[in-house]
């Protein structure tokens, strides 16, 4: 099972997606591709802060769509990945490391489940 990270959703929903990335997503089953409710997040935020427009409008009905089609694959960040979050950052800051915190969220929701990350 996959959790697509903000960034491989977001180039899917480009007008002309990255031929590799459009090749990869199709190569996939859709039933083992998640997505987090981190990443719904940001898009629905990445949408909303556009100008009005013909650009927001068919951006709006992008996500809609995505929506539907990923129906209950959305992933929430619950106490279980709560408890992966803190031992992802502690090992990281051990390790002289870091990451952001969206990024973490969305990791921690996907090795809670045993899941992988597809960034």
């Amino acid at each position: 099972m996959i959790v697509l990270d903000t960034n491989v959703i977001s180039e899917a929903m480009k007008a002309e997606p990255n031929p590799a990335v459009r090749a990869w997503l199709d190569e996939q089953a859709a039933e083992t591709l998640y997505l987090s409710s981190v990443t719904l997040a940001e898009l629905l935020f990445g949408v909303g802060a556009l100008p009005a427009g013909r650009r927001k409008d068919a951006l709006t009905q992008t996500l809609d769509g995505l929506l539907e089609l990923f129906g209950d694959r959305v992933l929430a960040f619950d106490t279980d990945a709560a408890r992966h979050y803190a031992e992802l950052a502690v090992t990281a800051r051990a390790a002289g490391k870091g990451f952001s915190t969206p990024d973490g969220y969305i990791a921690a929701i996907a090795n809670a489940r045993g899941f992988t990350v597809a960034t």
